[in-house]
């Protein structure tokens, strides 16, 4: 009763104040006229009696404005008022408030992105049940880090392991769907029993794979689909359970539907395509000795990392004594003379699948987020500064309100209010730029960011951006606000042509325009050596030509064609046909290609067999490859035809390998690459230039090459144009269409994309940078704009005199420069000791270039000074201007 008694005067105190107003006004008419009478009665006239009966109530008005306080609902209407008032003010200076808007917005939209980008990649759990149980193993073997598990050790660790509920893995390819006559190129994804329960996924219709129904001797017999293939080839039918369909030139029948939706979060290495449209099953074969298999694994309720970790060592050593074969004996993975008995030949580690696959990216993200602290600061720094200084053509009006009885804590309430009111407008505006922000790093890192799907304005983005709003209205008004309300002046209300701030005011702005200087210093000078950097990746000698390169993913059918002699002959037919257009001046194939993911082996010369092996790249390529692709042939011959219809044993080894192992000259010598359990001795018929295989900026990783064998599933062709790659795309579908027609090219893109996407966390880290500095800078800018222009205008009178007393003008001109450059110089000079700090986290981001690279820290100054110069210079050409008699008038 008590609470709807309150509600209920609420209501009418809020929404009838009118009335109440009325009440109040009655009321306190009905006592001063009582007080009235009793003077009246005491002998005064009514006029004298009217008036002492005022002076007993102590004032009217001071009377209505203590009930108001005291009134239910009272702070609600004061903050409507507060906000009218607010916004009033606001229009009556719209050159101040589009300033303060723009200058919060860069700051808030640039803090926003940056919340999005490490909420959906570093924050969010994985969309799956109990994530954080969820891990990857990885395997490192004969030091080779990542170099993948064993079948068997997958079998091992999943029925010896008390720490794992399932442990599975997954091979991610391409495939070629056939349904109702249409052909499409579809991801696929060859999986264990466990793995789609190891991620808690159940299908929305028909059933999961079971390896011992599904998967044949020599194929798959069945297939789940992906939602979204469900919808798009089969209509949403549900009827598709037990339908054939072709993939890969094998029938199969769909016996699930995987819900709509899912996608698939794994490690670059692992799997690069989060949605998958093809499931087959892996019969998971024990007996296949190589290695390569991913392992994925969920913790049992209760088991941390650290024990199951534990565990995993204890069950190395296990394996390597129950197997000494297949760890340190003849038969050992890659194992060479040199090996054999040198003890544990692989070691388990298991990650959290969160952090393994956020890993690589977390060092630059972090140095973002720190760059876009800089720029918050900056903006709130300079909003400050702004509002000190309209603060100053507001004086008047609060000598005003003061003296109208207005307290301290009302005034800065009302700044406050102000404050609030553009850090919401400037809020809601970041968020439109925070969006357009996160297109354009999808745009800009297409490769580079795992779970970049997960990054989007949603609403814990929303409720992040009141918060800051309402946290930078506070920051940046607060200061201003108590100081501006509690300066007291001693001519206040004097009329008078201009109104100056106090000293301390003043060199409160020039703090914080050192400040924003100081601050702008990290942003600029990281930008300044990722820009360094980039610039040095792009000049670097790849070793080949990717200019007017353009290359094709071409899937062999291995059921089709069984025979190495088979394939070979549909790819040179293929590379045939492409010979004879006009467009084409080369074409070969390889697999994989430079800067694609790389098989690496253990290499080393047959007669040093004490000689620990050298670890290399491995490629596969048709003659003709090192033109295409512009490899420089330094010595020897290229492949024949000959070396693959024979079968040859020969390589060609880069000039890198040459140097390590046959200083001498490596012709005619004898490669040994190790494998599981044999050793593939190899006759050196050339040697090339020194390819950048790996990524652009590894240097030193050798690398050899093989004539086309058995091996590869697929290869890429590689064709030199001069033609775009939508024009030669269609002339290599052809081609391959007349060559082999149930297999499909896909991947055709130029030569140059995969030297982008190599670069492209250097290319992403410098964008995000850029445009943080450049926001920074142009803040600062403003900053030292608007002191100095007001500082100048301040000194109007001062300047007069010294006119009047004989001064030149360029000595006027000067002091404004001068204070302008002294602002700036200090300011930059505490922003470059702080570049010590940030030196540490930046330097592995880097290449051929230093924290503390001089010609970067030079061309940063350089342009401060530019900004310092551009300035002053308006200020200083107004102070130019000034007239001796107008600014000696009397005030």
């Amino acid at each position: 009763m008590r609470v709807l008694t309150r509600a209920t005067r609420l209501f009418s105190n809020l929404l009838r104040r009118d009335r109440v107003e009325s009440t109040l006004d009655a009321e306190l008419g009905a006592w001063v006229n009582a007080l009235t009478d009793r003077f009246i009665a005491a002998g005064l006239s009514r006029e004298e009696a009217r008036r002492q009966a005022l002076i007993e109530t102590g004032g009217i008005e001071a009377i209505k404005e203590n009930v108001r306080d005291a009134r239910l609902g009272q702070s609600i209407e004061t903050a409507c008022q507060d906000v009218r008032h607010a916004f009033r003010s606001l229009r009556r200076a719209p050159g101040f408030s589009i300033l303060i808007i723009v200058t919060l917005a860069v700051g808030i939209g640039a803090s926003l992105t940056m919340f999005s980008l490490m909420r959906g990649v570093l924050w969010r759990p994985l969309p799956y049940p109990e994530p954080d149980r969820i891990v990857t193993i990885q395997v490192d073997a004969r030091n080779v880090p990542s170099a993948g598990a064993t079948r068997q050790e997958l079998v091992g660790i999943r029925t010896s392991s008390r720490s794992f509920e399932q442990v599975a893995t997954i091979d991610s390819s391409n495939a070629t769907l056939q349904y109702a006559g249409e052909m499409e190129h579809v991801s696929a994804a060859s999986v264990t029993d466990d793995f789609l329960p190891l991620l808690r996924v159940r299908p929305a219709i028909g059933r999961l794979l079971d390896s011992r129904l599904d998967a044949g001797a020599k194929h798959p017999l069945a297939v789940l689909i992906s939602g979204e293939l469900w919808r798009r080839r089969f209509a949403a039918d549900p009827g598709v359970i037990g339908r054939a369909v072709r993939i890969d030139n094998i029938d199969m029948q769909v016996v699930g539907v995987l819900p709509a939706g899912l996608r698939l979060f794994l490690p670059p290495s692992v799997n690069n395509v989060e949605q998958i449209d093809v499931w087959l099953p892996d019969r998971n074969d024990p007996a296949i000795p190589y290695r390569g298999v991913p392992l994925i694994a969920r913790l049992r309720p209760g088991v941390t990392l650290d024990h199951a970790n534990a565990e995993l060592q204890v069950l190395a050593g296990q394996f390597a004594r129950d197997y000494p074969d297949r760890y340190t004996g003849a038969n050992a993975w890659q194992a060479s003379p040199f090996d054999r008995g040198s003890g544990l030949g692989a070691s388990f580690t298991a990650r959290s699948l969160h952090d393994d696959m956020t890993r690589d990216i977390r060092p630059s993200l972090i140095l973002l987020t720190c760059a876009v602290v800089f720029v918050l600061l900056i903006a709130y720094v300079n909003a400050a500064n702004l509002t000190l200084v309209r603060g100053a053509m507001r004086r008047r009006e609060l000598e005003i309100r003061r003296a109208l009885g207005a307290r301290t804590f009302r005034v800065v309430r009302q700044l406050i209010s102000e404050s609030l009111l553009l850090s919401l407008v400037s809020g809601a505006i970041g968020l439109v730029g925070a969006h357009v922000g996160l297109q354009a790093i999808r745009l800009l890192s297409a490769s580079y960011i795992p779970l970049r799907s997960r990054m989007e304005i949603d609403a814990p983005v929303a409720i992040f951006a009141l918060v800051l709003s309402a946290l930078t209205s506070v920051l940046f008004g607060l200061v201003p606000a108590w100081r501006l309300a509690s300066e007291r002046s001693d001519h206040r209300l004097r009329v008078g042509r201009t109104q100056t701030m106090g000293s301390d005011t003043r060199k409160i702005q020039r703090a914080f325009v050192v400040a924003e200087v100081a601050l702008s210093i990290a942003p600029l000078v990281c930008a300044g050596l990722m820009l360094r950097s980039f610039v040095n990746l792009m000049h670097l000698p790849l070793g080949f030509d990717p200019a007017g390169v353009v290359t094709a993913r071409l899937p062999l059918d291995t059921t089709k064609y069984p025979n190495v002699e088979q394939r070979w002959a549909v790819l040179r037919n293929v590379v045939d046909r492409l010979r004879v257009v006009p467009e084409i001046k080369a074409v070969s194939a390889a697999d994989p290609l430079p800067l694609a993911y790389q098989t690496r082996r253990r290499v080393g010369r047959p007669d040093q067999p004490d000689v620990p092996p050298i670890l290399a790249t491995q490629q596969f390529a048709l003659p003709g490859y090192l033109r295409a692709i512009g490899t420089p042939l330094l010595e020897g011959r290229d492949f024949s035809d000959s070396d693959i219809r024979e079968q040859r044993n020969v390589t060609i080894i880069d000039a890198g390998l040459a140097k390590r192992l046959w200083p001498e000259g490596p012709i005619g010598r004898v490669l040994s690459v190790y494998r599981t359990g044999w050793r593939n001795d190899m006759e050196i018929i050339g040697v090339t230039g020194n390819v950048r295989v790996t990524r652009v900026r590894d240097e030193s990783i050798p690398h050899f090459m093989l004539p086309y064998g058995a091996y590869p599933s697929s290869m890429s062709l590689v064709v030199k144009t001069e033609a775009p790659a939508d024009r030669i795309g269609p002339l290599i579908q052809s081609a391959v269409g007349a060559a082999h027609s149930e297999r499909a090219a896909f991947e055709i893109r130029p030569m140059g994309d995969y030297v982008s996407e190599s670069i492209g966390d250097t290319r992403f880290i410098l964008f995000v940078l850029a445009a943080f500095a450049a926001s920074s800078v142009v803040l600062a800018a403003v900053g030292l704009y608007g002191t100095l222009a007001y500082l100048t205008a301040q000194r109007t009178r001062e300047f007069g005199i010294r006119l009047a007393l004989g001064s030149s003008v360029k000595a006027l001109v000067t002091i404004v420069i001068r204070e302008g450059i002294v602002l700036v110089g200090a300011g930059a000079g505490i922003g470059l000791i702080g570049i010590a700090a940030i030196s540490r986290g930046i330097r592995e981001l880097l290449y051929g270039v230093h924290p503390f690279d001089g010609l970067t820290l030079s061309a940063v100054s350089v342009l401060l000074a530019i900004v310092a110069l551009a300035a002053a210079g308006v200020p200083a050409y107004r102070a130019a201007r000034i007239d001796p008699q107008t600014s000696l008038r009397c005030e």
